[in-house]
C-alpha cells in the first residue's frame, strides 16, 4: 500500500509533461478510486485511477463535464471548479490528474434552518442554474426537456414496481405526483445533477469549491435541491426561500414538491442497485427505507399537498413574482410627447382642418337636391334605392355594382376621353412664373 502513492506520483509526471513532484500523500475520499495528492512547486494536484468499470464511466463523464465548463462559465460561478491537467494510461484503466481543491467539510444533518451557510448554498445552486444552456449544447452534454425528465422518473417508478418490493402506498403517491401536470410545467436549467454536502468545500462560512461534475446537464433545478431533505424539511424551505431571491424561479411550491419526489426516488435507485447486483444487504436496507415512507408519508406528502392546495404566496414567492414583472419602457421622450400635444392643438385651432357647419336652410336644400322626400339616393351605384335607415336590397346593390363595371359603349369611351382631356391641367407659361433673383 505504501508504494501506491509513489506509483500515482510517477503516473502524474507522465500525464502532465514537465511536472516536478515535491511530495505525495494518500487521498482516501472515495472507495471507488485509488487516489493520491501530489505536491508541486505552486499547487496540489489530485491523481485518481478507477477501481471499477462503473467508476471509469463516471470519470469519463466528469472529464466531459469539466471540459464543458470553459473559462466563461467558470467566471460566473462564485466558487472554484477542478481543472483537468492531463491523463495517462494506468494498466487497463487510466490515471487522471486534476487540480486539488480542499477545504472544510460539513454534513447535511448538521444544518439548521437558520444556519449562516444556507445563504452561500442557495447562491451556489442558483449560480449553477443561471449558466446558459449552451454550456451543455456546446459540450455534448445531455439536454432534457421537462417531458423527458417526467418520463425518466416514471420509468424509474415502473422498474422499482417490477421488483414487487415497492409498497403500494408509496407507488400510488409517486404516481400521483407524476400525473399532476402542473408540477411538471417548468423550464429546465443547467444542473449539477449529483449535488450533495460531500461535494462542497467550505471556508469561513462560504462555499469555496464544488466537486463531482459527472452529471452536469440541462435538467430539473429541483434535482439539485433534493439532497437538503437529508437534513429536514425546514432546511429545504429555508434554502428555497434564499434561492428564490437569488434568481427568478417558478412556483416555489412546485419546486419543493419535485425536490421531495427526487429525494424519495433515490430509495428506488438504491433498491434497483441491490436487485441488479444481487446484493441482499442493499435490498434489505432499501426495503426498510421504503417501509418508513409508508407510515409517515415522507416530506413528499406535505410538499405535494402544499403544491396543489393553491395556498397564498409567501413573502419569498411574492418577491420572486415581482422580479419577473416586465418594466414598461415608454417609446417616446418627454419632448416628443409635448410635440404631439402641440400638433393636437394645431389641428384643433387651424380652421383648414375643420369642416364648416351648414346652416339649417342649407341642410334642407341639400336634402331636397337628392330626393323630394329628404332621403338620400344611392347615386354611387347608379340605383334609385333610398337609404331609409335599413340596409338596401342586396339585389339592387349587386345590380348597381354591375352597372359600374359593365364596359362602356364606343361613344361612351369617346365621351370619357374628352372629359378626361378637359380635366388635365394646362401647362404653365414661363411668363406666368414669378421673377427670380437676377443671375
Amino acid at each position: 500500500m505504501a508504494s501506491i502513492p509513489f506509483t500515482l506520483a510517477a503516473l502524474s509526471t507522465s500525464a502532465v509533461p514537465g511536472l516536478t513532484v515535491f511530495g505525495v500523500r494518500e487521498y482516501e475520499n472515495d472507495d471507488t478510486f485509488v487516489a493520491a495528492v501530489v505536491v508541486t512547486e505552486d499547487a496540489e494536484l489530485l491523481v485518481r485511477v478507477p477501481r471499477t468499470q462503473h467508476a471509469e464511466v463516471q470519470q469519463s463523464a466528469e472529464l466531459l463535464g469539466l471540459a464543458a465548463l470553459t473559462d466563461g462559465p467558470r467566471s460566473r460561478l462564485p466558487f472554484a471548479v477542478p481543472t483537468t491537467m492531463g491523463l495517462t494510461r494506468a494498466g487497463d484503466s487510466r490515471a487522471v490528474v486534476t487540480t486539488h481543491l480542499d477545504g472544510a467539510r460539513f454534513s447535511t444533518g448538521d444544518l439548521t434552518d437558520d444556519a449562516i451557510l444556507l445563504g452561500p448554498i442557495a447562491e451556489a445552486i442558483a449560480a449553477i442554474h443561471e449558466l446558459p444552456i449552451t454550456v451543455a449544447q456546446n459540450g455534448g452534454l445531455p439536454v432534457r426537456t421537462a417531458t423527458d425528465l417526467r418520463l425518466l422518473a416514471t420509468r424509474l417508478v415502473d422498474r422499482a414496481d417490477a421488483t414487487r418490493l415497492l409498497p403500494e402506498t408509496v407507488r400510488r403517491r409517486w404516481t400521483h405526483v407524476l400525473e399532476t401536470a402542473d408540477l411538471w410545467d417548468f423550464t429546465p436549467t443547467m444542473v449539477h445533477g449529483s449535488l450533495d454536502a460531500e461535494l462542497m468545500r467550505v471556508d469561513d462560512d462560504r462555499i469555496t469549491a464544488v466537486l463531482g461534475w459527472s452529471e452536469l446537464a440541462v435538467g430539473d433545478p429541483a434535482s439539485d435541491l433534493a439532497w437538503l431533505l437529508e437534513g429536514s424539511s425546514d432546511v429545504l424551505d429555508a434554502v428555497i426561500a434564499r434561492y428564490a431571491r437569488a434568481r427568478n424561479s417558478e412556483s416555489l411550491a412546485h419546486l419543493r414538491a419535485r425536490a421531495a419526489l427526487y429525494h424519495e426516488l433515490e430509495v428506488a435507485r438504491w433498491l434497483l442497485h441491490g436487485t441488479e447486483s444481487h446484493d441482499q444487504a442493499v435490498i434489505d436496507d432499501a426495503v426498510t427505507m421504503l417501509d418508513r415512507l409508508v407510515g409517515t408519508g415522507g416530506a413528499l406528502g406535505a410538499a405535494f399537498t402544499a403544491a396543489v392546495a393553491a395556498a397564498p404566496l409567501d413573502a419569498a414567492e411574492v418577491i420572486a413574482l415581482l422580479s419577473q414583472t416586465p418594466i414598461i419602457d415608454e417609446a417616446h421622450s418627454d419632448t416628443a410627447a409635448f410635440e404631439g400635444l402641440d400638433e393636437d392643438r394645431m389641428f384643433g385651432v387651424d380652421t383648414d382642418f375643420i369642416e364648416p357647419l351648414t346652416e339649417p336652410g342649407d341642410a334642407a336644400d341639400s336634402r331636397d337636391s337628392n330626393t323630394t322626400d329628404g332621403t338620400a339616393t344611392d347615386t354611387e351605384f347608379g340605383t334609385d334605392t333610398a337609404a331609409t335607415g335599413t340596409d338596401a336590397n342586396a339585389t339592387d346593390v349587386i345590380k348597381g355594382i354591375t352597372d359600374v363595371i359593365d364596359p362602356l359603349p364606343a361613344s361612351g369611351w369617346a365621351a370619357a376621353d374628352s372629359d378626361h382631356d378637359a380635366q388635365l391641367t394646362a401647362p404653365i407659361d414661363d411668363d406666368d412664373l414669378p421673377a427670380g433673383p437676377p443671375r
